[in-house]
């Protein structure tokens, strides 16, 4: 089967380079994709809900604060915060906001009435247990039920990755360029083996193997194309190119078969013998009946005797 090829040969090295091309531009969407990942992942934020309006508030909330890779790295909290009267009837009272260190350090963060508007707060806390206090006091002291006279609403959001985003992108772009590279001598590795595996492969097997390769770069939208294809376009000829192919397998099957079995009469291809109207109509004497077993019919060649006639003087002749 013929095929058609550029003269100059230019073809391979047009999609060595489109290949090229595209492993380039997967690598670089890969980096891309990487930085950006990233970048979304230190911006999250770890929510802890401390008070919620209509539950009982906890005037104790304990946070861990987590030492991320052991770095002693310093997290930013946002401290966000809403109070106000439980209903119309009660006082208004004041709320005091306190955080404790790990060390026991106790600093004041807010301090307002509860029909004040309580401001977010950003805070950097060390790795450990930090305490946040909400207090209510009364004119008496401290009030022992805040939630009688007071709703609250309190989240402390922890970045947690932001003190290591600088690392984070390092490690990112080198990913990229490891994966880059990695891709390129891992192509270049399996090459030298496939090379070394078509050199020690022998000449039927390597032909066998090119021919493949053509077939499938032909499946998969190559260049190559089947002169055959072209067929259906040529008329009349097709008719005649198809009886031709099949007289020539007729033939070539006769001469298999006497070549077998040691009979050297030419074939002579039946559809090409005009009959003799003088023998007049053929009969199906011999042609209907039950079949016996015939021990003289052992091979093909033996059937085709028997066909033809030549059984009687193949039996005179020996």
């Amino acid at each position: 089967m013929a095929r058609e090829s550029s003269p100059d040969g230019k073809k391979p090295k047009k999609e060595k380079k489109k290949n090229a091309r595209t492993r380039f531009i997967a690598t670089l969407v890969t980096w891309v994709l990487l930085n950006l990942i990233w970048l979304q992942a230190s911006n999250a934020i770890a929510v802890n809900e401390v008070n919620e309006h209509g539950q009982r508030i906890d005037g104790n909330y304990v946070l861990n604060v987590p030492n991320m890779m052991n770095m002693g790295r310093d997290v930013p909290v946002d401290i966000s915060c809403d109070f106000e009267k439980k209903n119309s009837t009660v006082p208004v009272v004041l709320v005091r906001i306190e955080h404790e260190l790990p060390s026991g350090e106790l600093s004041l963060i807010w301090e307002g009435n509860s029909t004040d508007d309580c401001p977010d707060y950003a805070l950097s806390l060390t790795p450990g247990k930090h305490n946040f206090y909400t207090t209510v006091v009364l004119e008496g002291g401290a009030d022992t039920n805040p939630s009688t006279n007071l709703s609250a609403e309190m989240e402390l959001g922890m970045h947690i990755w932001e003190p290591l985003r600088f690392e984070g992108f390092i490690v990112a772009n080198a990913l990229g360029l490891f994966l880059g590279i990695a891709d390129r001598a891992i192509r270049r590795i399996i090459r030298r083996r496939r090379d070394s595996q078509i050199r020690n492969m022998p000449l039927h097997s390597r032909r066998h193997q090119e021919d493949w390769d053509q077939i499938a770069q032909s499946m998969s939208g190559g260049d190559a194309v089947d002169v055959d294809d072209l067929v259906a376009f040529q008329g009349k000829e097709i008719d005649e190119r198809r009886e031709m192919q099949r007289r020539r397998m007729r033939e070539q099957f006769s001469a298999q078969t006497s070549e077998v079995d040691g009979d050297t009469d030419d074939f002579v291809d039946d559809s090409t013998v005009e009959q003799d109207d003088e023998l007049g109509p053929g009969t199906t004497e011999g042609l209907t009946g039950e079949v016996k077993p015939d021990r003289n019919i052992r091979t093909v060649g033996d059937l085709w005797r028997k066909l033809s006639g030549n059984e009687g003087d193949k039996k005179r002749n020996r």
